[in-house]
């Protein structure tokens, strides 16, 4: 999903989605630039129920501003 900031609103679902896929270890949704707190909240999402993320590139994404300290 890197450098796709055409995603919008749709990335949220996306991310949440790749939560119950227990294979995948990497996911880059560097680039995006347009982030929010539904975002945020479905990334947190993955990382609680997915035990398999290795790498989460944020970059250039803006979501740290919506990032809960339970997040971290």
């Amino acid at each position: 999903m890197h450098n796709n900031p055409a995603m919008g609103k749709g990335v949220s679902t996306i991310i949440y989605n790749l939560a119950f896929s227990p294979k995948i270890r990497h996911i880059d949704i560097s680039g995006l630039q347009k982030s929010d707190a539904d975002c945020a909240e479905a990334l947190y999402k993955l990382i609680k129920i997915s035990g398999a993320i290795e790498t989460l590139n944020l970059g250039n994404t803006g979501i740290e501003a919506h990032l809960s300290a339970e997040f971290f």
